[in-house]
């Protein structure tokens, strides 16, 4: 199988989008991390999840330009995460990352951030001027995580799930000028009207 090429690295890491012959590796990943679900859903993930997030795309109804699903591998080729990220979310330049796991081995050890700022560094040199991701509200440790990457609340949203339970998640952005924080934030609300605080879209 030939490999895409890398979309961005860190010392010791690296990027690059997954092809649909490595999904079942992914699902490996899914099952031995069972955390992030439980956080997310409050269930193990199932033997599906792999697929459904292989083939998560934004709702027809919300634009955008491209996607990208792409594994995270250390220097040696194994697979320790996943990332899913959109560019031109809704309006040009706001990018939206709708998946952001890693392995719990790595919790406290400081290799979320770094896979994280290289990610931000790829998208901001690719044209992002804000970055937009949803937080699931009482999953302390993403928020605290979220919160410390200079991410910001701008709504919350409920979900019904099928469950019956609702899940409020936090609509969270980050302006890539952060010397203007609240003037970037401002524009970003009069673009993007769908995450103003009093906004009840899904």
């Amino acid at each position: 199988m030939q490999q895409e090429p890398v979309i961005f690295a860190t010392p010791g890491y690296y990027s690059r989008e997954l092809a649909a012959e490595e999904v079942p590796q992914l699902q490996a990943l899914f099952d031995a991390n069972p955390e992030y679900f439980l956080a997310m859903n409050g269930q193990p993930p199932q033997g599906h999840e792999a697929w459904g997030e292989f083939g998560d795309y934004p709702p027809a109804h919300l634009p955008y330009a491209k996607r990208w699903f792409a594994g995270l591998f250390d220097e040696h080729g194994k697979m320790v995460g996943v990332v899913s990220m959109v560019s031109d979310f809704c309006v040009a330049h706001v990018w939206h990352v709708a998946l952001f796991m890693i392995a719990t081995r790595f919790q406290g050890q400081g290799v979320a951030r770094a896979i994280y700022e290289a990610l931000e560094i790829w998208m901001h040199d690719s044209g992002a001027r804000w970055i937009r991701l949803g937080v699931v509200r009482g999953n302390a440790r993403a928020e605290r995580f979220w919160t410390r990457q200079g991410f910001q609340e701008v709504r919350a949203r409920h979900v019904a799930e099928p469950d019956g339970r609702t899940t409020s998640v936090r609509v969270m952005v980050k302006p890539m000028e952060p010397w203007k924080p609240e003037s970037e934030i401002k524009e970003y609300l009069a673009r993007v009207p769908r995450d103003r605080p009093e906004s009840e879209l899904p």
